[in-house]
């Protein structure tokens, strides 16, 4: 009889310490899920392929004009205006015409032929679109735009 009890105590001792090393091991692999879960639910988003969409409606509800219409750099910028409406619905024009013309925003300058008359408009449309395919968000390009365009208005002097 007293060997089978040395047996059993021989048997506790090693599940004992199997024990005692599965409770750290469950511990070290609670915690990796953890912060695994963590990680996969705060990770950034990759960036999608049309990063500067603008949310909301349009402020100018006419349509473009078509690129058909225009020859040279006034067909590129009609063909841009058409393919990021979104985007030029937010930035200023700085050629003044809102206050010339009560244009809404640079949009507005490709619903009309007033935007193949104008150097300032189409290069802002060319330069808007270059930033809109190099990624840049919509805060990005109106910054970009303004800092590139901005000049003062003119005013009379009396």
């Amino acid at each position: 009889m007293g060997k089978q009890k040395s047996k059993n105590k021989s048997k506790n001792k090693s599940s004992g310490k199997i024990r005692k090393l599965s409770v750290p091991f469950g511990f070290v692999i609670a915690i990796c899920l953890v912060v695994g879960s963590v990680y996969f639910m705060t990770k950034p988003k990759p960036p999608s392929d049309n990063p500067a969409q603008a949310t909301g409606f349009l402020i100018e509800i006419r349509p473009v004009l078509s690129h058909a219409r225009f020859t040279g750099k006034a067909a590129l910028a009609y063909r841009y205006a058409a393919e990021i409406p979104k985007v030029l619905d937010a930035q200023f024009c700085y050629c003044y015409c809102k206050k010339k013309h009560n244009h809404k925003n640079l949009l507005t300058c490709f619903t009309s032929n007033h935007g193949s008359k104008c150097e300032i408009c189409m290069d802002e449309v060319i330069y808007a679109h270059k930033l809109y395919k190099e990624g840049r968000s919509m805060d990005e390009i109106v910054i970009a735009i303004d800092e590139k365009f901005y000049r003062p208005f003119p005013t009379r002097r009396l």
